[in-house]
């Protein structure tokens, strides 16, 4: 076992390299720290986290929280000149199978040390450093690319002991941790990244509602929306409030239900309204569960606020919609109507058919997008692939 090699001094550090690790792990910034600390028990001034590629003869050093590299006692210059050039030169890296996963490595095991002085490597890159002997955790290895931990030291301070050895290779599960819990986190905000750009691009304006009807993110045509109409702003505390008493006691009583639904509390709902200032401004505001499965961590989205300008519209969709949903070119241009935050009323009356007409239009187009309720139909129809497909005139500007 490991831990028998390790002297008692190096035994009492391990806790706290340990919790180093995990916080790094999470604050991607605190790599720096960790190799600080690591550095100094094994009495090693460089240090550096980073990802060197066997095939292409390449290293990744870029510091970030989608890379694992970070770098402590070498100046910008020479971490550049070994990207470059010299991470070709460097001798241990010759053999790829000598680099396991899981494994601790050391120099002197994979070149010889009464060679070394005669290498390029050494000649131009580690003695003007004055550094000779180097460890490295080799934390894992991904299609010819291998993630390590590396320490690198002088040769007066001698080579790394089994001890020094012992100590690194007891650190490597938890090294294996971070660096997947750092892959995950990145995944997970590479993936919000995404999500969000795509509702930044939306023609509607969006605002997602946590599980107290707080706001949890809203897109630009939304924050461009309340603040044209001066009709919807966002309170200090997150909050969603109309400027008109009436339409905030609606809209209040709409996010609450609504929030309610997608905790699975109250029963299917679905809100739209008129919100209208006294300068003849307008906005079309709909309020809509999003079911979310209860979680011990982090917030969920409960509920969504759909916000549109019925004087702007939204650029045709009709084949779009035609196509997604095999809807006829009139129950299309009745969809189109909805999201533009048209009534049916209001439809009828532009179309110059009957309410009658413009329901039965309706009812059949529901069917056709699964649904049944007007609330739910534009909730499909602009959180689906056709809001995705969408080209804006030059002429709307609400960015």
């Amino acid at each position: 076992m490991a831990d028998a090699h390790l002297s008692f001094s190096l035994q009492q550090q391990v806790p706290a390299l340990i919790a180093s690790i995990y916080e790094a792990s999470l604050e991607p910034q605190r790599w720096t720290g960790f190799l600080e600390k690591f550095g100094a028990v094994l009495r090693s001034p460089g240090s550096q986290i980073w990802a060197n590629d066997f095939a292409q003869r390449t290293v990744d050093l870029d510091v970030g929280f989608g890379s694992f590299g970070a770098t402590q006692g070498f100046a910008t210059a020479e971490m550049n000149s070994f990207a470059a050039h010299y991470c070709q030169c460097n001798v241990w890296l010759e053999d790829p199978c000598l680099h396991h996963p899981g494994t601790v490595v050391n120099s002197s095991a994979l070149f010889s040390d009464q060679k070394l002085p005669s290498t390029e490597w050494y000649g131009d890159w580690l003695r003007p450093q004055d550094l000779f002997y180097s460890c490295a955790a080799v934390v894992d290895v991904q299609h010819d690319r291998s993630f390590n931990v590396t320490l690198l030291r002088s040769r007066s301070a001698g080579e790394y002991s089994r001890e020094e050895l012992g100590l690194v290779q007891q650190l490597m599960p938890h090294l294996q941790t971070a660096f997947s819990i750092h892959r995950r986190l990145y995944r997970t905000q590479a993936l919000l990244n995404a999500s969000l750009a795509v509702l930044d691009e939306l023609p509607m304006g969006m605002v997602l509602l946590d599980e107290r009807a707080q706001v949890m993110h809203r897109n630009r045509r939304a924050q461009s929306l309340m603040q044209r109409s001066q009709l919807l702003s966002e309170t200090g505390g997150n909050g969603l409030r109309a400027a008109n008493p009436a339409d905030d006691r609606w809209l209040q009583k709409a996010m609450r239900e609504c929030v309610a639904t997608g905790l699975s509390k109250a029963a299917h709902v679905g809100r739209a309204s008129r919100f209208r200032g006294l300068a003849g401004q307008q906005l079309q505001i709909m309020v809509a569960p999003l079911p979310i499965r209860s979680s011990p961590y982090g917030e969920s989205c409960a509920a969504m606020v759909l916000i549109s300008d019925p004087e702007l519209g939204i650029p045709s969709l009709h084949e779009v919609l035609r196509g997604l949903y095999r809807l006829t070119l009139a129950e299309a241009q009745l969809a189109q109507s909805l999201i533009n935050g048209w009534s049916l009323q209001e439809f009828a009356d532009r179309q110059g058919v009957s309410i009658h007409t413009a329901r039965s239009q309706f009812k059949s187009a529901a069917a056709k997008v699964g649904v049944s309720r007007q609330a739910d139909f534009v909730r499909v129809l602009l959180t689906g692939p056709a809001m995705l497909r969408w080209q804006e005139p030059a002429q709307i500007n609400l960015a």
